[in-house]
C-alpha cells in the first residue's frame, strides 16, 4: 500500500491493551468483527490463525485483521501476550484499496518497536481523554509505520533474496546517516563493520530501503541543507563545506536535482 490518503478518514471505534491472562484464547467467531482491527504485540508469544494460515506472534509483531474474518488467537502459557489494539473502520471505498493488496495472513516484524508502542500510548491515551479526532490523526502515523515496513519486513525481497533479518542493520545505518549526514561513514565502512562485502551491503540496503546507500545519504545532507539554508545566516559555500561537499558547485546541482530549485532561490522563498 504506497498511497497513504486513506488514513485521513479513520475512525477509531475502540482502543486498549490487554494483558492476557495464563488460559486466554481469543476466537472472533467466524463473522468476525466488523471492523479493522490493528493489533501490536508487546510481551510474550503467541499464533494467529485464520483461514488454516497461522502465524507465529513475538514482541514487536504487527497485525492488520480484516472485518468480517474468522481469525483465532492463542499464546504460549509460559510466555502471555500483552497487546495493543485500536479497531477503527474507513469507508468502503477506502477499505477496498486495503483488500486490494491483501494476499495472506501477513504478520511483520516491525524494525522500530519502541516507536510504535509510543504512538500506540499516544493514541489510547487521547481516546480515553476523549480527544478522539486527535487520537485518529495520531494513529494515523502508526498505520504508516506498518505499511511502510512492507520494505523492510521479513517477508520483503531483502529477507528472501539474502537470508537472516536484516532490519536493525540497515536501522542503524540509517539512524547513522541521519542524525550525522555531513560525517556519514562509507558503505565500505559500514560493510567492514557488519562483516559484508561492500556489493553485498549494498545490494541489501537498496532492497530493503528502496533507494541506494548514496542516494539516500544524499537526500538526508540535502534535508540538512534546507534546515541551515532557512534557518541560518551561513553562505552556500559555509553550508557546502559543514555538510562535507568537495565544492559549492557540486552541492548547488545536487540540491536542484534532488529539489528542483537551486540552494539560492530556496533561500530567498523561505
Amino acid at each position: 500500500m504506497n498511497n497513504f490518503d486513506f488514513i485521513n478518514s479513520i475512525k477509531i471505534n475502540s482502543c486498549g491493551i490487554s494483558d492476557c491472562s495464563a488460559d486466554w484464547r481469543w476466537d472472533t467467531g467466524e463473522n468476525g468483527f466488523h471492523d479493522f482491527d490493528f493489533w501490536f504485540v508487546v510481551r510474550g508469544k503467541g499464533r494467529m490463525t485464520s483461514n488454516n494460515e497461522t502465524v507465529s506472534v513475538l514482541p514487536g509483531s504487527c497485525l492488520l485483521l480484516f472485518p468480517r474474518t474468522h481469525y483465532i488467537g492463542e499464546h504460549d502459557v509460559s510466555s502471555p501476550l500483552m497487546t495493543m489494539n485500536v479497531h477503527f473502520s474507513l469507508p468502503e471505498n477506502l477499505s477496498s484499496e486495503i483488500y486490494a493488496d491483501r494476499t495472506s495472513l501477513t504478520c511483520l516484524c516491525i524494525s522500530d518497536p519502541a516507536y510504535l508502542s509510543g504512538i500506540l500510548q499516544r493514541v489510547i491515551y487521547l481516546y480515553n481523554s476523549g480527544n478522539f479526532s486527535l487520537s485518529e490523526t495520531v494513529f494515523c502515523s502508526a498505520l504508516a509505520e506498518y505499511f511502510t515496513q512492507n520494505c523492510i519486513s521479513p517477508k520483503s525481497k531483502a529477507k528472501k533474496e539474502y537470508g537472516g533479518n536484516k532490519n536493525l542493520i540497515l536501522k542503524k545505518m540509517c539512524d547513522a546517516v541521519n542524525t550525522s549526514p555531513e560525517n556519514t561513514p562509507s558503505l565500505a565502512q559500514f560493510a567492514k563493520e557488519y562483516g559484508y562485502s561492500t556489493d553485498y551491503l549494498g545490494k541489501i540496503f537498496s532492497s530493503g530501503v528502496g533507494i541506494s546507500f548514496s542516494e539516500y545519504t544524499a537526500n538526508a545532507r540535502i534535508n540538512k541543507a534546507k534546515l541551515l539554508l532557512s534557518s541560518t545566516s551561513l553562505s552556500l559555500e559555509e553550508i557546502s563545506e559543514n555538510l562535507g561537499y568537495y565544492d559549492t558547485c557540486h552541492f548547488s546541482k545536487q540540491f536542484k536535482r534532488i529539489t528542483g530549485i537551486s540552494p539560492g532561490k530556496y533561500k530567498r522563498h523561505m
